[in-house]
């Protein structure tokens, strides 16, 4: 008798069915499976800059001491490349926009900014960028067989114009993102979880969603039930995290906390409903933290799932004066930015090494899946980008680019690349963008204006 296997196409259909997608695993059992993992690509942005002082590296190369501002991320040293002397000098020189409209603008674009009106600082004048963004031009290349071609998400990122966007199709062709997370739970893994403030007749609601999940699992009951048995341990133990982890961010969508412990949700073979309760409140600054896991989560499964490939998480948006009650503080980001206080310095560590945490943080559920003898975070290029570099000063230069993961073994990580080093010269962050699109499979030459782009950074690969 044949043996059973169970199709990618099969594991993809419907809810939660997209949480046991075979490419995970090493089973021979796996029909269509990859023989090795496919790279990705993450960005990760926060806003207004840094402190140069407190966020720069000091030691060499290879023997080197996280700063203050980094050190959230010294669990994840051996897999970093932080970097010094990277100028963004393709928007130095523009006359439009402020120094924050034209640094996201031409983060991942390479290019400077449209004419236009937008208002952003002491600028009306702003457009939106004039190229396509990093992260669209690999999807387009490379083409993968995913079922999104990318995934752009969003934290309350609340501004539609100029200094909310960061992923661009083309010329003048901004793509927002997407910052509901039950939108983009419904999106990536086909199940809606109702509200009941919408629905009053919750009791309906419910009985679809379970009739939903039912389905679900009993189109992959049997297919689980025969292959379970005959795949390793390792590949089982991946199974079951991969499937708890979506269940947990379910529970957390419906106001049912974690799924662990008493009353959670069985890890194969049936699927029951969360407890419903309210929704997260998607307007309230005290949630930001609540709904940049719950997005994170779902962009590491989507990830983990290969739904995409390509994927971008927003913070806020650039000059943004979002508040931060959680970390208690009463001021805005963009005013404790240019604080130039020993006060005003506290104020903006707590914002900037929380978000370090968030990277940290998003770097372990990366980590946390293995893909053969590496992990997923090891087969990905995670960059973390701000829109300008010394914030007090608006700063264009030396902007504290941080990348994470080795894209497959590509890039030499553990590492401090100092560029300024030994009176070393900047290199323009056009070059970086060309060095992560070929560490993709791209054969790009240049990235972005062609007059700000010469090739291939050094010392990275």
């Amino acid at each position: 008798m044949k043996p059973r296997m169970i199709s990618r196409r099969r594991m993809l259909q419907g809810a939660l069915a997209a949480t046991a997608t075979i490419p995970l695993l090493n089973s021979e059992l796996a029909r269509g499976q990859e023989t090795t993992a496919p790279k990705r690509f993450v960005v990760f942005y926060t806003p207004n800059g840094t402190m140069e002082s407190k966020w720069m590296p000091t030691g060499t190369e290879n023997n080197f001491t996280l700063s203050p501002l980094l050190q959230p991320l010294s669990p994840f040293k051996s897999k970093i490349i932080p970097m010094r002397g990277v100028n963004m000098n393709v928007v130095v020189n523009s006359n439009i926009g402020s120094e924050h409209a034209r640094g996201i603008g031409g983060l991942l674009t390479g290019r400077a900014l449209l004419k236009g009106n937008f208002k952003s600082f002491m600028s009306t004048n702003a457009g939106w960028s004039s190229g396509i963004s990093l992260d669209q031009h690999i999807a387009n290349k490379l083409q993968p067989s995913t079922l999104f071609k990318t995934l752009e998400l969003g934290v309350q990122v609340r501004d539609a114009e100029v200094r909310g966007r960061l992923s661009y199709a083309g010329p003048d062709q901004p793509i927002p993102p997407r910052e509901d997370p039950y939108d983009t739970f419904q999106q990536l893994f086909g199940a809606t979880v109702p509200d009941p403030g919408q629905d009053p007749g919750g009791a309906t609601a419910l009985d679809r969603l379970r009739a939903q999940r039912r389905t679900v699992f009993d189109l992959l009951r049997e297919d689980i039930a025969d292959v379970r048995p005959r795949i390793g341990k390792e590949d089982r133990i991946k199974l079951d995290s991969h499937l708890q982890s979506i269940r947990d961010i379910e529970a957390r969508l419906a106001g049912g906390g974690s799924s662990n412990g008493g009353g959670g949700t069985p890890t194969t073979g049936s699927c029951q409903a969360p407890a419903l309760g309210d929704r997260i409140d998607l307007s309230k600054d005290d949630n930001m933290p609540a709904i940049g896991k719950l997005q994170m989560d779902m962009m590491a499964a989507a990830l983990a799932c290969d739904l995409t490939r390509v994927a971008t998480i927003q913070w806020s948006y650039a000059e943004s004066e979002h508040l931060y009650p959680f970390l208690g503080l009463t001021q805005n980001h963009h005013a404790i930015s240019h604080e130039w206080n020993a006060a005003g310095d506290e104020k903006y560590m707590k914002i900037h090494t929380w978000f370090a945490e968030q990277l940290a943080y998003l770097l372990g559920k990366l980590d946390s899946y293995a893909e053969g003898d590496r992990t997923l975070l090891d087969n990905t290029v995670v960059l973390w980008v701000t829109e300008i570099g010394e914030s007090r000063q608006h700063a264009l230069t030396n902007i504290p680019f941080l990348l994470a993961g080795s894209g497959g073994g590509v890039f030499k990580t553990g590492r401090f690349v100092d560029y300024l080093a030994n009176g070393g010269s900047a290199r323009q962050h056009n070059d970086l963008l060309v060095t992560i699109a070929n560490a993709m499979g791209t054969d790009d030459k240049t990235f972005g204006d062609p007059n700000y782009s010469t090739g291939a950074l050094p010392s990275l690969t």
